[in-house]
């Protein structure tokens, strides 16, 4: 009995779209990182009291709706950025093991403001994407497209 390792041609070409799709991808999070690292710069020479990201955000929010930058530019970027979320905080949740006698302290209070923090968080998110979406349906209206082509309604 002989076992082949014949590849299937779906197989073969979902596999050249990922070699495709991997170096788009590291370019499009180094751009999204040249982004940020430039807004850092900025907030730190002019003194600036305002985070680096959100300044990096309303820069690369500016080059998508005045249409320098395609969606495309940052798609796949950041969606692998979003998907891969949970790993930045790792840090983040490792650096508190330096800090128990605090939370023995005032883990309480602390327990308060990380729960409020992020029902707040969430809520403004939700608006957020809701007045995106708001904002998406005018520009469609306005230049005479129907967004709800495709989505079956």
């Amino acid at each position: 009995m002989s076992v082949t390792n014949a590849v299937s041609p779906a197989a073969s070409s979902l596999s050249e779209a990922r070699k495709h799709r991997l170096p788009r991808i590291a370019a499009q999070v180094g751009a999204l990182l040249a982004i940020w690292w430039a807004a850092d710069w900025l907030t730190r020479t002019l003194g600036w009291s305002i985070s680096p990201g959100v300044l990096g955000l309303l820069a690369v929010l500016a080059l998508l709706l005045s249409g320098k930058a395609p969606v495309g530019w940052v798609k796949d970027g950041a969606d692998w950025m979003l998907g891969e979320l949970v790993l930045f905080f790792i840090p983040c949740v490792v650096a508190v093991v330096n800090y128990v006698p605090l939370f023995r302290a005032e883990g309480v209070q602390l327990t308060i403001a990380v729960v409020a923090g992020t029902v707040l968080v969430m809520a403004a998110t939700a608006l957020a994407v809701h007045a995106g979406c708001r904002l998406e349906r005018r520009i469609a209206a306005w230049r005479g497209k129907d967004v709800t082509e495709g989505e079956g309604e």
